[in-house]
């Protein structure tokens, strides 16, 4: 039997929040955060970007060429999110939008790469 700890899922999270990214979330596929590490003072919306996330895994688009879509970069006016699952949870990073789109996707990578097999223990 696998336990969640939490402290050490926030670290593992908080590795990611540098160079302008200022959260990183772990929620379920409801939007509730599992775990998460937020500069203070902001305000991440990572319900909306799983619904985002959930929504357009459903609908079919996901589809690309015949393989699963991996994350999905959205461009804000205050910023960009990426988003994309992680075993059976969603992993949102929140970024500033001077962030290179190329880094970001790299964070979000690693660090899903990094949570995956602990994650996959949990099913």
């Amino acid at each position: 039997m696998s336990i969640l700890k939490p402290l050490a899922l926030q670290k593992a999270l908080g590795q990611g929040n540098t160079g302008g990214v200022y959260a990183s979330l772990l929620l379920n596929h409801s939007g509730c955060p599992i775990a998460q590490a937020i500069i203070e003072g902001e305000k991440p919306a990572g319900s909306i970007a799983t619904h985002i996330w959930k929504t357009h895994c459903h609908s079919g688009d996901a589809m690309k060429g015949g393989e699963l879509m991996e994350y999905m970069l959205i461009e804000c006016d205050k910023g960009k999110v990426i988003v994309g699952g992680a075993a059976q949870y969603v992993l949102c990073l929140f970024a500033r939008d001077n962030v290179e789109s190329g880094i970001l996707t790299t964070k979000f990578t690693v660090l899903r790469d990094f949570l995956k097999p602990a994650l996959k223990s949990l099913m």
